[in-house]
């Protein structure tokens, strides 16, 4: 099949999409579930329902082995230092926003709020600018 760029790389996008979604599904099917300070999660699958999505992600992949054939799709890789650092950028500009003078925004914050939550929002800015060094 013969596709322009701009339709191959749409459809890549989104098929490439759908795979890593799978890829999620797969690993809750598969009993992931992560537990941490202020994120855990509650794997409710049952044993029928995960042996279904594994079932059906099987099939699914098999349509977009053909369609990455078919059309010469080819994988997108996704690289952990990347990820890591995009990861990183974000959270960082959302932590910057926990301190008072952005918290502003809801109202007056009390002042022994903001001496303790400010450098608190420090160190974890600190922490991922480490991570990035890391890197």
């Amino acid at each position: 099949m013969k596709l322009s760029k701009p339709h191959k790389r749409g459809i890549s996008t989104t098929l490439q999409m759908l795979d890593e979604a799978l890829c999620g599904m797969e690993q809750w099917a598969s009993g992931r579930q992560i537990e941490s300070v202020l994120y855990k999660e509650r794997n409710d699958l049952t044993d029928p329902q995960r042996a279904a999505l594994l079932d059906e992600i099987a099939r699914m992949r098999k349509v977009l082995t053909e369609l990455a054939d078919e059309l010469g799709i080819e994988p997108a890789v996704a690289e952990a230092r990347s990820a890591i650092r995009g990861q990183c950028s974000i959270l960082w500009e959302n932590i910057v926003e926990l301190k008072s003078r952005h918290l502003r925004r809801y109202g007056e914050v009390p002042s022994d709020v903001a001496e303790h939550l400010d450098p608190k929002a420090d160190l974890l800015i600190e922490g991922l600018l480490r991570i990035l060094d890391t890197l």
